[in-house]
């Protein structure tokens, strides 16, 4: 029987050390605490179930718990999907020494899977990874990446044991990497350690200017209790190289945390960004917030609280008639994969959230999609099943008409 798995925001919260406030956060974008906010979250959820729902199961091992997929379409009638595997224990844990990323490939969008053939990378501590398709067999992608040990051997390597319920880690950072064969290997040297002690968790972005963006997340303090920011990294030369970070959302002890967050071009240089929400000072948690940018991302409005509650981490898609998917984990009851729909560019979404897949539990929610037809997604995401096993979903369903 499982226990209850440590919150991925606690864990975060105890494990990241980031560089200081000094060299990495600026005060321009603190958020004070607004006294109206405090009234209780209202939970409640206008559920509808969308048109030619069918369901997938595309990986359940009973000795892996397998989560966190991401999935990119390649050429033609090829997906690449990615997502973290270790060995299944009794607790759930982030950490593990044989955590690994594993990149699997459909060639018929999305109906079968090609998990034989399956390929790894980031041994030893792989948390995420998020791939882009650019073009011409290159794949990039963010990883997300830690240093584990066993308990037995964290006094000898350095590594500390922060908390008790996961192996002594250290996180190393957020690291681009890239294949040049649509993702088939993935050599150690073709990969940037860009955002080092920060965390990755969605995708990069590549601009219609060609500028690639990278969102993270992290302490602005160096103790291990520091509040968490969002940032933005850039790139103008496909990943090489990338900018010192600009803040996006940026935590307070009087206010909130922001983690995970997640990042969409709407039009030429307007971006929206939306935020999982930890720890509020006014006690508001679970709710996403949401900014944007005018420019390109060089500077942010100030965020502002949606009525959308998760408790997990917020995914973006741009739909082929214009409006923007929102896709997430709801860990409140009634817990499972939904999605939302705007139509003015995330100034506002829809009344009623599409359920995409009912879960058993909390423990699920992160979720990636592909419009494989005009109107026609292909959702991934990871939950338990009826066993208790943790395992990467898939839902194919038709977006509502407008």
């Amino acid at each position: 029987m499982f226990q209850q798995p440590t919150s991925r925001r606690d864990f975060l919260r105890q494990s990241t050390i980031a560089t200081s406030a000094a060299t990495l956060f600026g005060s321009s974008l603190l958020c004070p605490l607004d006294s109206a906010q405090a009234a209780g979250v209202d939970r409640s959820i206008n559920v509808e179930t969308p048109s030619d729902v069918r369901q997938l199961e595309v990986l359940f091992d009973s000795a892996q718990y397998t989560a966190f997929p991401h999935v990119v379409r390649l050429d033609g009638d090829e997906l690449l999907m990615a997502f973290r595997q270790a060995p299944r224990q009794k607790q759930v844990r982030h950490t593990h020494p044989r955590s690994v990323i594993t990149v699997i490939r459909s060639y018929d969008l999305a109906e079968t899977w090609d998990i034989e053939n399956a390929a790894q990378l980031a041994a030893g501590g792989g948390q995420e990874f998020a791939p882009i398709y650019l073009g011409d067999g290159v794949v990039g992608g963010l990883l997300a990446m830690h240093e584990v040990v066993p308990v037995k051997e964290s006094k000898r390597t350095g590594v500390p044991h922060i908390h008790k319920h996961e192996y002594p880690c250290r996180n190393i950072g957020g690291f681009w990497c890239w294949s040049e064969n649509s993702g088939l290997t993935w050599p150690l040297q073709k990969s940037v350690l860009f955002a080092p002690r920060l965390q990755t968790c969605s995708t990069a972005i590549k601009l219609d200017s060609g500028t690639l963006l990278a969102p993270c997340y992290g302490s602005n303090n160096k103790d291990i209790t520091g509040i968490s920011s969002n940032v933005l990294y850039r790139s103008d030369d496909n990943g090489r190289t990338w900018s010192s970070p600009t803040v996006m959302a940026q935590g307070t002890q009087s206010t909130r945390d922001y983690y995970e967050p997640v990042v969409l071009e709407v039009g030429n240089g307007h971006l929206l960004a939306m935020h999982r929400i930890g720890r509020s000072q006014d006690g508001r948690n679970g709710l996403f917030w949401q900014n944007e940018s005018l420019d390109g991302g060089k500077t942010w409005t100030k965020p502002v609280e949606t009525n959308i509650s998760s408790g997990a981490c917020p995914r973006l898609l741009k739909l082929s008639d214009g409006r923007i998917l929102l896709t997430y984990g709801r860990r409140y009851k009634p817990f499972g994969l939904y999605a939302r729909l705007s139509e003015d560019g995330g100034r506002s979404w829809s009344d009623v959230s599409w359920l995409l897949r009912a879960a058993p539990s909390s423990n699920q929610g992160y979720s990636s999609s592909v419009e494989i037809q005009p109107g026609q997604v292909f959702t991934a995401c990871y939950a338990q099943n009826k066993d208790g096993v943790t395992g990467i979903t898939g839902t194919f369903w038709s977006v509502p008409p407008r």
